[in-house]
C-alpha cells in the first residue's frame, strides 16, 4: 500500500508540475516568432482572455466528478464488484460527454460577451480565439472520467503521463501552427493565435489516444477482474449520480476559486481604468498583460506545487480517520511541508522576477516589478489551495464554500478603490487581501478544530520559520549585490544572471536547510495505512 501511495504521488506530481513547466518554457520561442513587443502584448492579452473563462468552463465540466467517480469505483472494486464499477464507468462516460457538449456550447455562445468585457482591443479577433478552444471542451470531460477510472483502480501512471502528453502535443502544435501560419504564410496575428489555442484540441486527442492504448494494453487484467467479479447488482444509477453531483459541486466551486478571482480582474480592470484614468484601451490591455497574463504562466507552477503537497497529504489524512492525535500530526506536517517547499521557492522567484520577465517576455521595468508582486501574491493563493483542500477532506464543504464566497466578495469590494488608486498594483493587492483573509480564517479553523495550538509552537515549526527568515535576508543581500553590479536588459544576460543568482540562492538555502534539518522536517510524512475515506471530523 505504501508503494502504491508513493508511486501514485510521484505520477500525479510529475504530470502536474512538469506539464506546467512545459507550458511556460514554450513561451520563449512562441513570443519571439510573433515579432514586435506590441504583438507579443496583444497575443498574451488575447490568449489570457480566452484561457481564463475556458479554465472555468473546464472546471464546470470536469472538476470533482472524476474524483467522485474514482472513489465509487474504488469502493466497488474493494467489494469485488467489478461489473458494477464497469457499468458506473460507462454511465460516467455518457454523462461527461453530455457535460462536454453543454460546456463547449456555452463557451462558444458566450464568446462575444467574454471578449467584449475583457481588457483587449480586438473584440472580434478575441471572440474567434475563444471559439477555437471549444472543440477541446467536447473531449476533455470524457478524458477526465477515463483518468478517474484508472485512479479508481489505483493506477496513477496514466493520469500523470496523459497530462504530460497532452501538454507536449499542445506546445508542439502551438509552435508549429504559429511558425507555419505567421512566419511562412504571413497570415494575420489573429489566425496565428487562434490556431495556437486550437492546439489544445490536438493535445486532448493525443492524451485520449494514449489512455485508450494504455487501457488496451491492460485489458486482460480488467477482463480477469470482470470474470472474478461478484454478480452485477441492481444499481440505482440516477441516485448514484445525484449523490456524486452533490459531492462534486463544492469541489468544483472551491477548485475554481483562483480562476474566479482572475475573472474578476478580467471583467473589471478595463472598466475601472477607462473610467478613472485617461489611459488608452491599448495601454490598459498592455497593463493587464503585464500584471495578469504574463505572471500567471509562472505562478501556476507555484500553485501546482501546493496542489501536489495537498494531494500527497490527503490519502495519509484518510488513513488516520478518527484518531485526533494522528490527524493533528498529519496537518502539522502538511504545514511544514508546504512552507518548507513553497516559501524558499517564492523568495527566489520573486527576487529574480525582473530577470525572469526579461527571459520570457523581453525587458520591461514595470513588467518585472509587477511580476515580482504577482509572485508574492501567489503565496496566499498557494496556502488557499492547500488549506481548503484539507478543510474539504475533513467533510467541511459548507465552511470551505462559505469562506471562498466571502473571499470573492472582499475581492469585489476592494477591487474598485484599489485599482482606481494603484492601478495594476491595486488589482494584485485586492487578490492578496482577499485570499490572505480567507486562508488565515481557514488555517485558524484547522488549528482550533484539530487542537494544534501547542503543536504549532513546537520547536520544528519555530526552527523552520527562523531558517526561512534568515534565508530571506541573505537572499535579498545576494540579489541586491548582483543586480547593482551587473544590471541586465536582454534575454541572454538575464538568463545567465538568473541561472547564477538562482544557483547561489539554492545553495544558500541548501546550507540553511542542512543546518536546520529542514528536509527531514518538511518531508517526514510516515503515518499509518491508507483507508477509504476520512469521515466528518469535528
Amino acid at each position: 500500500m505504501k508503494n502504491k501511495l508513493l508511486s501514485g504521488t510521484f505520477w500525479m506530481s510529475f504530470g502536474s508540475i512538469f506539464s506546467r513547466v512545459l507550458g511556460v518554457v514554450y513561451l520563449i520561442p512562441w513570443l519571439m516568432m510573433l515579432g514586435s513587443q506590441q504583438h507579443q502584448m496583444t497575443a498574451q492579452a488575447m490568449f489570457n482572455a480566452a484561457y481564463t473563462p475556458y479554465a472555468l468552463f473546464l472546471s464546470l465540466g470536469t472538476s470533482g466528478f472524476p474524483t467522485a467517480i474514482s472513489r465509487k469505483i474504488a469502493g466497488y472494486n474493494a467489494q469485488n464488484r467489478y461489473l458494477d464499477s464497469q457499468r458506473l464507468f460507462k454511465a460516467g462516460l455518457l454523462f461527461m460527454s453530455i457535460s462536454g457538449i453543454i460546456c463547449g456550447s456555452l463557451l462558444f455562445g458566450f464568446a462575444p460577451l467574454i471578449a467584449k468585457g475583457s481588457p483587449v482591443t480586438a473584440y472580434r479577433s478575441t471572440t474567434l480565439v475563444i471559439r477555437f478552444l471549444t472543440p477541446a471542451l467536447f473531449i476533455l470531460p470524457v478524458m477526465s472520467i477515463i483518468r478517474g477510472y484508472f485512479q479508481g483502480n489505483q493506477d496513477m501512471k496514466p493520469f500523470g503521463v496523459s497530462q504530460l502528453i497532452e501538454q507536449f502535443v499542445r506546445v508542439v502544435g502551438i509552435l508549429v501552427a504559429t511558425y507555419v501560419s505567421y512566419c511562412l504564410l504571413s497570415q494575420s496575428l489573429t489566425v496565428a493565435i487562434g490556431l495556437s489555442t486550437f492546439a489544445t484540441f490536438f493535445g486532448a486527442i493525443a492524451s485520449l489516444a494514449y489512455l485508450g492504448h494504455y487501457y488496451h494494453q491492460h485489458q486482460p487484467q480488467y477482463q480477469a477482474q470482470l470474470q472474478q467479479s461478484a454478480p452485477a447488482s441492481k444499481l440505482n444509477l440516477k441516485a448514484d449520480f445525484m449523490t456524486i453531483i452533490k459531492e462534486a459541486i463544492p469541489f468544483v466551486f472551491v477548485g475554481a476559486g483562483i480562476t474566479l478571482s482572475q475573472l474578476i480582474d478580467q471583467f473589471t480592470f478595463k472598466q475601472i481604468m477607462l473610467h478613472v484614468t485617461t489611459e488608452s484601451a491599448t495601454a490598459v490591455q498592455n497593463l493587464f498583460t503585464l500584471f495578469s497574463a504574463n505572471p500567471n504562466k509562472i505562478t501556476t507552477v507555484i500553485i501546482s506545487l501546493a496542489l501536489a503537497v495537498s494531494e500527497t497529504t490527503l490519502p495519509i489524512l484518510a488513513s488516520v480517520q478518527g484518531d485526533r492525535t494522528k490527524v493533528t500530526k498529519v496537518i502539522v506536517t502538511n504545514f511544514k511541508m508546504l512552507f518548507g517547499l513553497i516559501a524558499p521557492m517564492i523568495i527566489i522567484l520573486a527576487l529574480l522576477a525582473p530577470q525572469i520577465n526579461t527571459v520570457f517576455f523581453g525587458f520591461d521595468h514595470q513588467g518585472g516589478l509587477l511580476m515580482r508582486w504577482a509572485i508574492i501574491v501567489s503565496l496566499p493563493l498557494a496556502i488557499f489551495t492547500d488549506i481548503f483542500t484539507l478543510i474539504q477532506s475533513l467533510g467541511q464543504h459548507r465552511r470551505a464554500v462559505t469562506l471562498l464566497i466571502v473571499g470573492l466578495a472582499i475581492k469585489l469590494v476592494v477591487q474598485v478603490p484599489l485599482v482606481a488608486w494603484y492601478h495594476a498594483n491595486g488589482a494584485l493587492l485586492a487578490t492578496f487581501i482577499a485570499f490572505t483573509s480567507i486562508s488565515l480564517a481557514g488555517m485558524a479553523y484547522l488549528l482550533k478544530a484539530c487542537d494544534i495550538k501547542l503543536k504549532f509552537r513546537h520547536s520544528d515549526v519555530t526552527t523552520m520559520f527562523t531558517a526561512i527568515a534568515q534565508f530571506l535576508v541573505v537572499a535579498v543581500l545576494v540579489y541586491g549585490l548582483g543586480d547593482h553590479l551587473f544590471p541586465v536588459s536582454n534575454r541572454v544576460l538575464a538568463f545567465i544572471f538568473a541561472a547564477i543568482e538562482g544557483t547561489m540562492m539554492l545553495a544558500t538555502f541548501g546550507l540553511f536547510g542542512s543546518f536546520y534539518s529542514i528536509p527531514s522536517m518538511a518531508l517526514n510524512l510516515k503515518i499509518g495505512r491508507q483507508y477509504k475515506q476520512y469521515k466528518h471530523f469535528r
